[in-house]
């Protein structure tokens, strides 16, 4: 069986979680398993969040300076214009 490079990535990232909250609670008690859990749920939020952002905004070559700067945003101006 051979692993992806994203399957292997995700099992690193799995497994160094598992030991940040086993040695969150073996430095601080429940309290550091809390914050060491908030501290990685904020950083996979904002990595998928720019992983998504990047694919949502695919930058388009526009003309002039009142082009939109992307698909979605020039057929929403192009609705707002016929309007």
């Amino acid at each position: 069986m051979e692993l992806s490079g994203a399957q292997f990535w995700g099992a690193v990232t799995a497994v160094t979680a598992a030991l940040a909250v086993v040695a969150g609670y073996l430095l601080g008690g429940p309290r550091m398993v809390w914050a060491v859990s908030a501290v990685e749920v904020l950083v996979l939020m904002a990595y998928v969040g720019w992983k998504f952002r990047a694919k949502a905004h695919v930058r388009t070559a526009g003309e002039g300076p009142d082009a939109a700067h992307c698909e979605r945003c020039r057929r929403a101006r192009e609705r707002l214009d016929a309007a």
